[in-house]
């Protein structure tokens, strides 16, 4: 069954969503007060809170990838088997129908 991805507002609401965006708002409020250099807020939230969440979402695109490939050689597999089961009389032919047809025109040509 394919993973549904959270969306990021789904994402806050999990604790790791919470503690992440404390931190980020924690480091944010530090850098504007404290040091007074936004830039360094500004990337520690973006590596603190959206690296992950973009992280999450290509594990979940590349899960469902997996997923969906495993699912199309499970349908090739019960195919082939399928065929394998249910030859038909008309796709195959026996030896002796072939030996009879060649003597046939053996006998043609004398």
């Amino acid at each position: 069954m394919a993973h549904d991805p959270l969306s990021p507002s789904e994402a806050l609401r999990t604790r790791v969503g919470v503690s992440l965006a404390a931190v980020s708002l924690f480091v944010f409020v530090y850098s504007l007060l404290i040091l007074g250099q936004i830039l360094f807020g500004v990337w520690t939230v973006l590596v603190l809170t959206v690296g992950p969440y973009l992280s999450y979402r290509v594990f979940a695109a590349l899960d469902s990838l997996a997923d969906a490939a495993q699912r199309i050689a499970a349908a090739r597999e019960r195919e082939v088997d399928r065929d394998d089961r249910f030859d038909r009389p008309v796709d195959r032919e026996d030896s002796g129908a072939r030996e009879r047809r060649t003597k046939r025109q053996t006998e043609r040509e004398r």
